[in-house]
């Protein structure tokens, strides 16, 4: 698995994401988040990025990884 986490979730109402350590939002949605932590991965142009959304009950599920070059 991947180190680049972006990791999507609720907290205290809102929705936000984490990247080494850094949290980012509030967000008013769980796509609104989930969008910009996909922008964010891609602007990160690190070739093993996830983001994974997890859940309030801390179940996770990889929304986007970096396509692979063929």
């Amino acid at each position: 698995m991947s180190s680049s986490h972006f990791i999507v979730y609720l907290r205290d109402a809102v929705w936000q994401y984490t990247y080494r350590g850094s949290a980012v939002g509030p967000f008013t949605s769980r796509d609104e988040a989930i969008d910009v932590a996909i922008k964010a991965a891609r602007d990160s142009q690190d070739p093993e990025a996830e983001v994974i959304v997890q859940d309030p009950e801390t179940r996770t599920e990889t929304v986007w990884r970096p396509e692979e070059s063929s």
